[in-house]
């Protein structure tokens, strides 16, 4: 796989700007307690800010990933990140609840940079290394993470003005480097009849006036989709409304979460670079993912108990490792379930996911958090993880174990396909 490291370094782009969109979100999660006095508003409110960008999002993603299928990836991609950085100069400006809104609001209608950077990966990466590469943006995930809420608390006494500034200026700053360095990956703008997929010794010749099987007929899709909606509605639930958990459960405050969901990042991050290729490759992609689910039961369960800071704090890392073994390993899956002309459409649909897990997550994590017993909320998260954990094992059945391409040296034109072709 060595030849494929330089074509995967041209990705560079995409992981700061799937890093600076993460950093608009992240950076505002240590204020939400302040929010609550300072706006004199209550937890259902707040689980509704975080929910009206997913809201937008949830509509506006799908269209510009698909037009990214027609129109190419990075004029999309730049209009995106135009959008985002609108989304952060009016958050410079929030001083009431309902300019918080439109920054949401605002940031959400643009809200493609997340489907057609996955896209992109699609383009030009090999199905079988593909679960790598989306890990790698759950990486650049974390880092923001990691990066975000510290940056939020650590700047908290200028309010969200500081932070706001300074993501718009690194917005702007990705719309050049993007602008100036991202190649256009959509194998239709490249060449216009013949589509050439080069793999490692092989080559697939794919004529595009064939036409692909749909989406929602295709089988191996539909049940990787459901199973990726479980995971992020358990997801969303959890990373929208964690502080208010812990200011409710254990009144920790802006600067002791943003450490928190700091230390989360790390951990995930030295795991990635440390030890998770060593796990795929000795337990294989399916199995590793299968490890990260049922993590995730356990973790989120006892997370409904938790009486101390170091408690918590153990869990937190639990999560994380569930996460990084499962998450991105499921995004690779899905988008080996199509062909290159379907890369922006389901990726847009995996997004769309998202956003529906951020536009219910924080409302539900917001009701469950307004219960007398508070520890419904970590119950709940448990009980929608044993869902996508019974759909691996029929995701095991699927024959994407990155292990048998390596250890049996084989082309893509002698491995049965991952998506339909005609």
């Amino acid at each position: 796989m060595k030849r494929f490291s330089l074509k995967y370094s041209n990705l560079a782009p995409l992981w700061i700007a799937v890093f600076v969109d993460i950093l608009g979100f992240s950076i505002i999660l240590p204020f939400l307690p302040f929010f609550l006095n300072e706006f004199n508003t209550n937890p259902v409110v707040i689980g509704l800010l975080l929910s009206s960008n997913a809201i937008f999002a949830f509509f506006f993603g799908p269209i510009l990933s698909k037009l990214s299928d027609i129109y190419g990836r990075k004029p999309l991609l730049l209009i995106s990140q135009a959008g985002t950085i609108a989304g952060f100069i009016i958050l410079i400006f929030a001083n009431n609840i309902e300019t918080l809104f439109i920054a949401r609001i605002v940031d959400g209608i643009f809200g493609g940079q997340f489907p057609i950077s996955k896209a992109v990966i699609g383009d030009v990466v090999p199905p079988e290394d593909r679960p790598k590469q989306m890990t790698n943006i759950g990486v650049t995930f974390t880092l923001a993470f990691l990066i975000g809420p510290a940056l939020g608390g650590f700047l908290s006494s200028f309010g969200i003005a500081g932070p706001a500034i300074l993501a718009s200026i690194l917005a702007i700053f990705t719309m050049l480097f993007t602008g100036l360095f991202l190649k256009e990956s959509l194998p239709m703008k490249i060449n216009k009849k013949n589509i050439v997929v080069l793999e490692e010794h092989d080559t697939l010749k794919i004529n595009i006036d064939n036409k692909s099987t749909p989406v929602y007929k295709n089988k191996n899709a539909m049940i990787l989709l459901i199973q990726y909606t479980f995971i992020v509605l358990a997801a969303g639930v959890f990373q929208g409304t964690f502080s208010l958990f812990g200011f409710l459960r254990l009144n920790l405050n802006e600067q002791m979460i943003g450490l928190l969901l700091t230390s989360m990042g790390l951990f995930q991050v030295i795991f990635r670079s440390l030890a998770f290729n060593k796990l795929r490759n000795y337990l294989g992609d399916p199995k590793t993912a299968m490890l990260g689910l049922a993590s995730f039961i356990l973790s989120y369960f006892l997370l409904g108990f938790v009486s101390e800071l170091w408690q918590l704090v153990l869990i937190l890392f639990y999560i994380s490792f569930s996460g990084a073994t499962s998450r991105g390993i499921t995004i690779g899956f899905t988008s080996r379930s199509v062909d290159f002309r379907n890369q922006g459409k389901i990726m847009g649909i995996s997004s769309s996911l998202d956003n529906l897990s951020q536009i219910f997550g924080p409302i539900v994590g917001g009701i469950l958090l307004a219960l007398p017993n508070n520890s419904f909320y970590g119950i709940f998260l448990s009980m929608l993880s044993i869902i996508p954990f019974i759909i691996s094992f029929q995701v095991l059945k699927l024959g994407y174990d990155n292990r048998t391409i390596a250890k049996g040296n084989l082309k893509y034109s002698e491995l049965k396909p991952s998506a339909d072709i005609h």
